[in-house]
């Protein structure tokens, strides 16, 4: 008799499903922001999403799998708007270095001072994975490519410029970006007014600031 070889088919995710684990997710990127990756629990977790521990681990997995999960969610989306920026500008032929830095910064920051309050506990999350040595693989992964392009960038319009400064100097730039998006409210305290401030007016400011910074790292010759 015939045998017949049986293909097992995978079920589709339900929709209830994919929403829970977004549900999970969503609250993980909160809470990781919140309280960073050791303030952060499993449980913390599923109090903020509704849901019992056993569906956190069966949605995300274990702690440091979830945060990088977390990390890795937004990323692509992240780099991809980057890289188009720096293509559109390469497009039309002249670009300075504001409108390269513009090109890197404005896909995190605009989004961060948007309506969607999930891309600014993003922003945050970038920065506890900026500041921690034990996520270099992390960064090395998600933002350093388009980081790396950018220094190349500069240095490809700026031969004689060490590339070691430039390097220093983005570093410096990103650190200001991510000091923005997760201490924005000291620019008030420290300003003396009650006031919000305006997010394009802090946003053109940051620019501007980095902007002089990546110039001045320019001015140095690899001989110098």
């Amino acid at each position: 008799m015939a045998q017949h070889a049986v293909t097992e088919r995978k079920r589709a995710p339900s929709q209830r499903s994919i929403a829970a684990r977004e549900r999970i997710l969503d609250a993980a990127e909160q809470v990781f922001a919140e309280r960073g990756f050791d303030g952060a629990s499993i449980r913390d977790i599923a109090e903020r999403a509704g849901v019992q521990k056993a569906s956190v681990n069966f949605h995300g997995g274990p702690k440091e799998e979830l945060f990088e999960r977390i990390v890795a969610r937004r990323a692509s989306v992240l780099a991809q708007e980057r890289i188009d920026a720096i293509r559109f500008l390469e497009a039309q032929g002249a670009w300075g270095v504001g409108d390269l830095l513009s090109a890197f910064m404005l896909p995190l920051v605009t989004r961060a001072f948007g309506k969607d309050p999930q891309w600014l506990a993003y922003a945050r999350i970038v920065a506890i994975v900026s500041a921690d040595t034990r996520w270099r693989s992390l960064a090395a992964t998600h933002f350093d490519p388009v980081a790396t392009l950018v220094v190349q960038k500069l240095c490809e319009k700026h031969p004689e410029a060490d590339p070691v400064r430039v390097a220093g100097a983005l570093v410096f730039a990103v650190s200001s970006m991510l000091a923005l998006c997760t201490s924005d409210w000291r620019i008030s305290a420290l300003g003396g007014s009650e006031l919000q401030p305006d997010a394009d007016g802090l946003i053109q400011n940051l620019l501007r600031f980095c902007e002089a910074g990546v110039v001045s790292s320019l001015t140095y010759s690899k001989r110098s």
